[in-house]
């Protein structure tokens, strides 16, 4: 019953709010696709009542430009609150505090005073007539955003992206404290790939080993972090707090082997075929007899499968990436089997994904949203139903055909 009623207000907001300003009537499929016209980003650093969020714009097509745009945000109680007349506050040149190659960064501060929960930025391609909405969250439950970020070492901005390649330098920064001082400890990074959607079963959860490197850093001041793992960031300052940073090796996502290439054919393979191919000895030998063998003995069909099926996975590194590989995570599951999702509607708690159905009809992905480890994770609602698409959609990629 909950998952009905959940998937229930999901529907009843997207469809029946939009004339109302709500975010959960806002379709933000436009997030998840690296084609879209603009790409956005965000970081956001709060204490106490205040707030400092960083945006960057990049503009992703030679058909737009930034005179095309106007940006503008409003902070609101909840995703049904409706936007107050006159609430909205532009971001113009005065809010850019980097230039890059057609991108900006835009950095802004508010005092929280009324505990809204939720931040509404407009994105308002003005040729086009058209807005896009970015939902960014001030509160989940109990969990607020940390008032430290990790920033570059060479520039005075947030790094944005989900993981970090070992080695490359940044920095940890409290925009409220300059005093404040940090721990950084990393654990291995072994923890498990998603299981099938129609798999409800629950993994025991497998101990992490803590790494033999820990750093005290002040705060702004550059270190690298040299052995892949998952990082936590600790402030005495502020002991309900940290940052979970993923570093990877210098070739994420892409790949420095053809052992580590098959690990996410996990996807797309049998219990019997990927063993093998993680038993064996000769990668490169077993990961091209699964492509020519099982997918297509085809050299043009077998090239496809490995150039759409990689790419995918290097998507899902830049979208989803939590305290994984972003391809190992329930959206990231769900992405690499079935694409982009052809609409997102996202509230307080849920994240629906909606896809054509191999069946008829529409195929539905419903996450819970959570706070742990100083992220916001998306765990998948399981359920018998998603049996048949799913393996539809995996035989399909095994057969040749790539679903895009």
């Amino acid at each position: 019953m909950k998952r009905l009623f959940i998937f229930s207000c999901l529907l009843v907001f997207a469809y029946t709010l939009s004339a109302q300003s709500r975010m959960s009537s806002v379709e933000m499929s436009y997030l998840y696709n690296e084609d879209h016209e603009f790409l956005v980003q965000h970081k956001v650093a709060t204490d106490g009542t205040k707030v400092k969020l960083f945006l960057k714009f990049i503009l992703n097509s030679g058909n737009v430009k930034f005179s095309d745009y106007r940006l503008s945000y409003d902070v609101r109680a909840s995703y049904i609150d409706e936007k107050e007349v006159n609430s909205a506050v532009p971001l113009d040149s005065s809010s850019i505090i980097d230039v890059d190659f057609r991108q900006y960064v835009y950095a802004f501060e508010f005092d929280n005073s009324m505990e809204d929960q939720l931040v509404v930025v407009d994105i308002f391609n003005t040729v086009r007539n058209k807005h896009f909405n970015l939902d960014i969250p001030l509160k989940i439950k109990d969990w607020n955003p940390a008032s430290f970020l990790v920033y570059e070492a060479e520039k005075d901005i947030p790094y944005f992206a989900k993981y970090i390649t070992k080695d490359y330098p940044v920095r940890i920064v409290n925009p409220f404290n300059q005093n404040s001082t940090y721990e950084v400890n990393g654990v291995s990074n072994n923890l498990p790939v998603a299981l099938p959607p129609f798999d409800e079963s629950v993994k025991d959860s497998i101990p992490q080993v803590p790494l033999d490197t820990a750093y005290g850093v002040n705060n702004a001041e550059r270190f690298q972090l040299y052995t892949e793992g998952i990082y936590k960031v600790r402030s005495r300052d502020y002991p309900n707090q940290q940052l979970t940073l993923l570093v990877s090796d210098e070739y994420h996502p892409y790949y420095g082997s053809y052992s580590d290439l098959v690990s996410p054919l996990i996807y797309v393979s049998t219990n019997d075929e990927y063993r093998a191919m993680k038993d064996s000895e000769d990668g490169r030998s077993s990961f091209e007899s699964f492509v020519n063998n099982t997918i297509s003995s085809n050299e043009r069909v077998a090239k496809d499968f490995i150039k759409y099926y990689y790419r995918r996975i290097r998507k899902s590194a830049r979208l989803f990436s939590e305290d994984r590989e972003g391809w190992k995570t329930d959206r990231g599951m769900v992405f690499q089997v079935f694409g982009n999702p052809l609409q997102v509607f996202r509230n307080e708690s849920t994240e629906l994904w909606v896809f054509p159905s191999s069946t008829g009809g529409r195929l539905r992905f419903i996450f819970d949203i959570i706070a742990e480890d100083g992220l916001i994770k998306y765990k998948l609602i399981r359920g018998n139903r998603y049996r048949e698409n799913w393996m539809l959609a995996v035989t399909q990629w095994r057969s040749g055909r790539i679903i895009e």
